[in-house]
């Protein structure tokens, strides 16, 4: 049977702002947070759930939650991997002076375009490209950690080597376990690929088997929410079944909960990353653009580079070279 998880959505959000308060500087309220390449619409993107539903057969049917008073709790009872202890995020030793200059690429499908074109064509990167750029960087002597390790390294103040960077890659295709992991595998390379919850099980999506191969081979499974729509629109109760709930459907069917998170569409805003940082485990979560320093204090709002199909091999080289001091 299941552990029955306990979700206190009042008290936890409370403790999370409190925490972000002391610990952290949270973003303005209601002030996006978007790249400067902005994603395409949602329409380019995978399809959304609305409203959210557990992944598990065996499963309780919450499809419709109820309200949720100040403290109501809600069950999520299809979670066998007890949560990690809210303790890990304790600030580092070194404090909020602490901080890593790690670029982190951002990246959606690595496929074949396949007659595809518009907005949807924008979020591929053709795997002859893709490989470019890595064996561009590889050769350029730099190397990858997770988004999970880099949250590691700024929870205990551990610098990285020189040339460390991470891929990221968004939406949870199947695509990125075809085409992406050999081509980062050849290289020694790993990714965070962030799924998204609901959608596990869903043909094109990467399936719990492959989720499973990709941390075995020292990949990470990261969070992007539980349907992949807009968070800054979203009630508290719902702003926790989008991230606490996503999060224990994702150790449901790896046996791990997430280190990271990605904001659906890149944005966010004071509750949502309060709701981020009151998730068991989650250490760190990105936004779009921009080049700025990791610190403790953002670690929940961490900027990313933006590569597309049009991203040339030595100029994403020589924008990593930037990072280097």
């Amino acid at each position: 049977m299941g552990l029955a998880l306990i979700l206190c959505v009042g008290a936890s959000l409370a403790a999370a702002s409190s925490f972000h308060e002391s610990e952290a500087a949270a973003p303005a309220p209601l002030v996006a947070r978007q790249s400067v390449q902005p994603e395409p619409a949602d329409s380019a993107g995978p399809p959304t759930v609305e409203p959210w539903h557990p992944v598990a057969a065996a499963a309780p049917d919450v499809t419709n939650p109820p309200p949720l008073a100040t403290c109501t709790t809600v069950i999520v009872s299809w979670c066998d991997t007890p949560p990690p202890p809210m303790a890990l995020a304790a600030a580092p030793s070194a404090g909020r002076a602490f901080a890593l200059r790690v670029p982190i690429l951002e990246y959606h499908r690595v496929k074949p375009f396949a007659g595809e074109s518009g907005s949807a064509e924008s979020l591929i990167v053709p795997p002859e490209v893709f490989s470019a750029q890595m064996d561009a960087l590889s050769t350029a002597g730099w190397q990858t950690i997770t988004m999970g390790q880099l949250g590691d390294d700024l929870r205990l103040a551990v610098q990285p080597p020189p040339k460390t960077f991470v891929v990221t890659l968004d939406d949870g295709y199947e695509d990125g376990y075809q085409y992406a992991f050999p081509i980062l595998s050849r290289h020694g390379f790993v990714a965070t690929f962030f799924v998204i919850a609901g959608q596990i099980g869903e043909g094109w999506q990467l399936s719990p088997a492959q989720m499973r191969e990709l941390i075995a081979a020292g990949n990470e499974i990261g969070n992007h929410s539980m349907s992949h729509t807009n968070m800054m629109v979203m009630t508290p109760e719902r702003l926790t079944m989008e991230t606490y709930g996503a999060s224990a459907a994702i150790a449901s069917q790896v046996g791990i909960w997430p280190k990271s998170f990605s904001y659906p569409m890149g944005l966010t805003y004071a509750p949502s990353t309060a709701a981020v940082g009151a998730t068991p485990g989650i250490l760190t979560a990105v936004i779009q653009g921009g080049s700025e320093r990791e610190t403790w204090a953002n670690r929940l709002a961490i900027p990313r580079v933006r590569v597309g199909p049009g991203t040339y091999p030595q100029d994403l080289v020589d924008r990593l070279s930037r990072y280097v001091s």
